[in-house]
């Protein structure tokens, strides 16, 4: 189903909310006395609940009002916080997202596992999974112990604040609103009662049966808290908070917190939460006007210090309004600053700025060909303002890589309780960035890594402990740039890989054949095989031997690489490169029997021009001494075994056939020379992939359009640098075993 753009605006910034509210509760969890963080995820649940109400989501708003009356009483101290709490807090979390997937197919969620949760929830209300949590807890009797803490604070009023807000189905449900100030009056004084219509539609969108009513009351009475509950109780849908004439600063606090995220006046604020009367506000506004008539400074009539001075309003409220202004404006300033853009409208816009990329290539040539001073200055400049745009048009896709390792924080939490591990995330780099598409597309893998790094790397409490251990296992996750590519490792300290298990299960799997020579980096990557697995039992977790697999073929999709690296009772280290954006980069030009090739500019680290001794030196052990140095060199004609073109109809001479440049190229810390027929300098690449006709050709990322409308190949560097260094590992392996026979065949005499 096609669904509107707006609910679809309502939809991404909920599943926002949720994320942060995730991350919150994760964070509670290490810290269960932080105000501030409970806040948080509060404002996400009203926030989506109210966003709800706007579109008539009833089933939405529903079961986010449970969610919120449970953080609400969380904030209260009505209900601790435990991680059974949180427990069921996060499965609410997923549940609320699953019911905003669902509005686009009109599924309005699983009615029974919706039951289950809110039995859960009401259930710490009245303080049944106490025992789980290690306590015995009573809601009524926690609310007791609550107000008698807050008694030895000074108390902010002589009478009840009442701050209710109707639900939109209060007419249809036979109550009458005004009901309740006679009620009231029958058990006290009302002193102020101020109407609220922050809820209020505009009038062509209002329904005419429904109630949209709010009220903030001031009442002077002897009865009790649950005297006045009472007379709201049969009010379903009503949001109702009830201040006691003992109430301290906190709950105050909370109200100031629930106003909305708008604009107000100091008096506005104060009179909206009950610390204010219209009166009093009228006595402090009067006062300003006659200082301001007799030439006082407005500094000294401010509201707040005017409030404070006269004793209508403690100093700690007024300065918790001066704090709600402050956020409103902040956030409203930020919300000036960003602008949300349709992701598809960016990537047809990076479509535009590549074609321009092409199209500019070639009037850079017809440039060339026309000697005309003011053509050639036209064009530089335009060359200038286009080296811009791409510039500002790439960096509008790249993403802080933080938000897709943030997410981790849940898997780990909840994968070690299922484990029963005690394991910890650690993260570096979280602001690194990385282009949106690659993010949107690695997520899977590192899920994957993440999981099986839980299960085999992590060992359990006692057998860490007896190898001298933390009992708590750490996983990193950390992120860094590197020459055009970003690196991601995921680290933990665990028992390591054993090599020689892994050969053993590889030969036994027939991947690998007992007479093959592997180095140690060879005999890690068996992992990532089909079918691969040393798991004596599979779990829910791992051990099918699917997946690793998979992980890889996603990674090198991506243009990246992985490696593994590892020291059996120490750890593993698993390294992922992948290059920063998916679209246009800086490129250099070679040119292989006069057909071009583009390197990555950013891995370029020298071009060399060799002599004859050097050309003869690669031509017999493919490399050769650069500054005491020893640089393996590719032949990239036989590499790729490219075939020598004719001219004319004669073979290339040997003299031009010759190859005497060398292009150094650097990666992960590892060098080696490309050996090319020309140097043709740098260019604009925009990189398109290959079709499925060349899928799995090892060795090219990808092709471009050049200025001249011919194609050039874009070679993969990080690829031909992990085969050279393959095949060195191979070579070393070889001579050693010829050196082990030569010895072994000795004569001695």
């Amino acid at each position: 189903m096609e669904i509107d753009e707006n609910i679809q605006i309502f939809i991404s910034e909920g599943e926002e909310l949720l994320q942060e509210m995730e991350d919150s509760l994760l964070e509670l969890e290490d810290s269960d006395t932080d105000d501030e963080v409970l806040a948080k995820i509060f404002r996400a649940a009203h926030t989506i609940k109210g966003s709800a109400g706007l579109f008539g989501f009833d089933h939405i708003i529903h079961f986010t009002h449970i969610v919120e009356n449970i953080l609400d009483d969380m904030r209260n101290c009505l209900i601790p916080t435990s991680s059974d709490l949180i427990t069921v807090l996060m499965r609410s979390r997923d549940y609320i997202i699953t019911l905003l997937d669902g509005l686009a197919d009109d599924f309005e969620g699983d009615k029974a596992e919706e039951e289950e949760l809110i039995h859960l929830l009401q259930a710490f209300k009245t303080g049944e999974p106490a025992s789980a949590a290690g306590e015995s807890t009573d809601a009524s009797a926690q609310a007791d112990n609550t107000e008698e803490a807050g008694s030895t604070e000074h108390s902010l009023t002589d009478h009840y604040h009442i701050s209710v807000r109707y639900g939109p189905d209060t007419f249809r449900q036979g109550f009458d609103p005004a009901s309740i100030f006679l009620q009231l009056a029958d058990i006290g004084e009302i002193r102020e009662a101020v109407y609220i219509d922050q809820n209020f539609p505009i009038l062509n969108e209002i329904d005419p049966e429904g109630c949209f009513l709010g009220w903030e009351i001031a009442l002077k009475s002897d009865a009790k808290k649950e005297d006045i509950n009472e007379i709201f109780q049969y009010m379903d849908g009503c949001q109702l908070t009830i201040l006691s004439p003992q109430s301290n600063f906190s709950e105050y606090q909370h109200l100031i917190d629930q106003l909305p995220e708008e604009e107000m006046a100091l008096g506005q604020i104060l009179l909206q939460t009950g610390s204010l009367t219209q009166d009093e506000l009228q006595t402090v506004l009067n006062q300003q006007k006659e200082s301001a008539d007799a030439g006082e400074p407005a500094s000294k009539n401010l509201t707040g210090d005017l409030l404070v001075e006269n004793q209508m309003v403690q100093e700690e409220v007024v300065n918790e309004a001066l704090n709600k202004q402050s956020k409103v404006r902040e956030q409203k300033q930020k919300a000036l600053t960003f602008v949300k853009v349709d992701s598809e409208k960016l990537d047809k816009l990076i479509n535009l700025v590549g074609e321009l990329v092409i199209n500019g290539a070639k009037l850079d040539q017809i440039t060339d060909s026309v000697a005309n001073e003011e053509l050639n200055e036209t064009m530089e400049s335009m060359t200038l303002a286009l080296e811009v745009l791409r510039e500002i048009a790439l960096g509008l896709r790249m993403v802080p890589i933080g938000m897709t390792f943030n997410r981790y924080h849940r898997v780990i939490r909840d994968i070690s309780k299922e484990l029963d591990k005690k394991i910890k995330l650690e993260i570096y780099g979280a602001d690194t960035e990385l282009d949106k598409t690659v993010i949107e597309k690695i997520g899977d893998p590192l899920m994957h890594l993440i999981r099986n790094s839980l299960d085999h790397g992590i060992e359990m409490p006692d057998e860490r402990v007896r190898r001298g251990k933390p009992a708590e296992g750490t996983v990193t996750l950390q992120a860094q740039h590197e020459a055009g590519y970003i690196t991601i490792q995921i680290i933990d300290d665990g028992k390591g890989l054993d090599a020689d298990v892994l050969l053993e299960k590889g030969i036994e799997k027939g991947i690998v054949k007992a007479s093959d020579k592997l180095s140690k980096q060879e005999i890690f990557n068996l992992i990532f095989a089909a079918g691969f697995s040393t798991a004596k039992e599979v779990s829910n977790i791992s051990g099918r031997g699917v997946g690793m697999d998979v992980v890889r073929r996603n990674i090198e999709s991506l243009r990246g690489n992985v490696y593994i690296d590892s020291e059996l009772g120490t750890g593993t280290t698993i390294t992922i490169q992948l290059p920063l954006t998916l679209a246009i980069i800086d490129g250099f030009n070679v040119s292989i029997d006069e057909e071009s090739y583009i390197f990555p500019l950013d891995m370029v680290h020298e071009c060399l021009t060799l002599t004859q001794s050097q050309i003869e030196e690669a031509s017999m052990h493919d490399y050769i001494t650069l500054r005491e140095e020893v640089l393996p060199i590719v032949h990239l004609k036989e590499h790729f075994d490219i075939n020598h073109k004719q001219l004319n109809g004669e073979v290339v001479s040997e003299q031009r056939r010759r190859r005497n440049n060398i292009v150094v190229v650097q990666f992960a810390n590892k060098k080696i020379g490309l050996m090319v027929d020309e140097l043709l300098g740098e260019v604009q690449a925009v990189i398109k992939p290959l079709g499925q006709v060349f899928k799995g050709l090892s060795g090219f990322a990808g092709f471009t359009i050049l200025g001249s409308g011919l194609v050039a190949l874009v070679l993969d560097i990080p690829s031909l640098i992990k085969q050279v260094v393959g095949n060195e590992h191979r070579h070393f392996d070889s001579l050693k075993q010829k050196s082990i026979r030569s010895k072994g065949n000795r004569v001695v005499h």
